[in-house]
This record gives structure tokens, sequence and C-alpha cells, in this order.
């Protein structure tokens, strides 16, 4: 097990790969600007902003994986507002809401069965 995201894991075996890449993290704080009149704004720190995650996931059924279906999990956590417990590398790294899901269809069959799908899924931290 490399990682897990909910019920989701992601792992690699010689029957079984689902994992992701260009993962990118960004921390961030909140500021205010308070006008002034003559003066240019001063600036309040808010504290900090929740973090973002962001995962590039490929569904591909050469390797082993059912892509419609398991888009379709990721899919539901984005439209019920699922709250998502990480870990990586058996490191628990908190819960994340997963906010927006993108899929690239690819490699359609002419049955119409989806061969690949790549997803890129963003997360919010929640806190």
């Amino acid at each position: 097990m490399l990682a897990t995201l909910g019920d989701i894991v992601f792992e690699a075996s010689s029957e079984l790969v689902r994992t992701f890449s260009d993962a990118q993290h960004t921390t961030s704080g909140r500021w205010t600007a308070h006008e002034v009149i003559g003066q240019k704004p001063a600036q309040e720190f808010g504290g900090p902003a929740l973090r973002t995650l962001s995962l590039a996931i490929r569904l591909d059924s050469a390797l082993g994986v059912d892509p419609e279906a398991e888009a379709a999990i990721l899919r539901t956590a984005v439209e019920e507002g699922e709250v998502l417990p990480l870990l990586l590398g058996g490191e628990v790294c908190g819960d994340w809401i997963a906010k927006e899901m993108s899929e690239a269809w690819r490699n359609i069959g002419a049955d119409g069965q989806i061969g690949v799908i790549d997803v890129n899924l963003a997360l919010e931290e929640y806190a």
C-alpha cells in the first residue's frame, strides 16, 4: 500500500496498479488589505489558509482497475462532500475534501467501454 484516500487504496503489484502522480501541495496564508486614504493599504495577517493538494490519477484497465467504476467512486466523493482521511506511506496526513475533479477518457473501445481515464483530483484540507 502506497497511500489511502478514504476507502481508495493506492497500490502497485503484479496484478494491480492504482497510483497517483504529479502531486502538488499548496500552503498559503490569509491576508487582508485595509484601505488607508492617501497611503498604501495596511496589510493584516489573518492566519493560515486551508492547504490544497492536487493529484493526477491514471485509471487503466490494462493495469487491473475498472476505470469507469473507480471514477464513479471519486465523482461521488466530490458530489456528496465526503471527508477523506489521507495516509501516505502509513503516515497520517489529515482529512481532506474532494473539491473538484476532471476526467480525460482515453482508449474507448468499439463496445463503448473506456480503457483509461486520467483523473485530476483537487483536494482541500478539512479543518
